[in-house]
């Protein structure tokens, strides 16, 4: 298993792997590299897949900082640098997507990100508004914020439960759940998740300049597809598609399509 010392100060876990334009792979909340399994299955022999654990996460560092998008950009940051990766297409899911968000916006003075994919985002808001009613209320935001601070195992098994349309996949749902979501700490969830329900990136839409991909279900459960209408009628550049048959964990429900379109976009 690589790893990569940061100048960031953590060292982060990845996999490198394939040849082509390269394809920088980032998991939502609490996931790790293997979110991505499917996907590098079908493009490698046409791009270089490089999958990342964030901090926190999967086998990277778990540092008691705070977990903030900032965070989790600069260390991106460094780890494109540090690979001396170029001509990017920065692949999100769920939280990763607004960490792809806020990177391309604040962080990609380089451009070395040239392509931004936002798989079923938790962005730009996770907490609806008065204007925007989409997502939790905030006294739903709050209320799981304290179910994770003392029952994390309860709150992930029902974020499982969530994540998926198809009632064919119980053994993949148990893997997410136990190889990938309860390997995160308790005080990284806590605060991976507060930065979740109070980060607003919808000031950041118009400084995205690049060409842009979202990839949603209407039946996602965790994240509510009126944020991808609002977002796409906002970006430059913004290309959506629709996946029918799949929740929130789309890539996987829908491997075939995901591989496709992403392949489509990146040409």
């Amino acid at each position: 298993m690589p790893f990569i010392q940061l100048d960031t100060g953590i060292r982060m876990h990845y996999r490198d792997g394939g040849q082509g334009k390269p394809i920088l792979f980032v998991p939502g909340y609490s996931a790790t590299v293997d979110t991505w399994n499917y996907a590098v299955l079908d493009l490698h022999d046409r791009y270089r897949c490089i999958c990342v654990d964030l901090r926190g996460h999967g086998d990277s560092d778990k540092p008691y900082s705070e977990y903030t998008y900032d965070e989790m950009c600069g260390d991106l940051q460094a780890f494109m640098k540090a690979l001396d990766l170029w001509d990017v297409t920065f692949v999100g899911w769920s939280m990763g997507a607004g960490v792809g968000l806020k990177y391309v916006a604040n962080f990609n003075t380089d451009r070395r990100v040239t392509r931004l994919v936002m798989v079923a985002p938790a962005t730009p808001r996770f907490v609806r508004t008065d204007s925007e009613p989409y997502g939790m209320t905030p006294e739903e935001a709050q209320a799981a914020l304290e179910g994770i601070r003392r029952g994390l195992p309860e709150v992930m098994a029902a974020f499982a439960d969530n994540n998926f349309k198809r009632t064919d996949m119980q053994a993949t749902k148990t893997w997410f759940l136990y190889s990938h979501w309860l390997r995160m700490p308790a005080y990284v969830g806590y605060k991976y998740f507060r930065t979740l329900i109070t980060e607003d990136l919808r000031d950041l839409l118009p400084r995205v300049d690049i060409p842009v991909l979202i990839c949603h279900s209407r039946d996602d459960k965790v994240c509510h597809w009126g944020w991808v209408e609002y977002m796409a009628a906002r970006l430059k550049n913004c290309r959506v598609v629709w996946f029918e048959n799949s929740g929130h964990a789309l890539m996987v429900e829908e491997p075939d399509k995901f591989s496709q379109a992403l392949a489509e976009f990146i040409g």
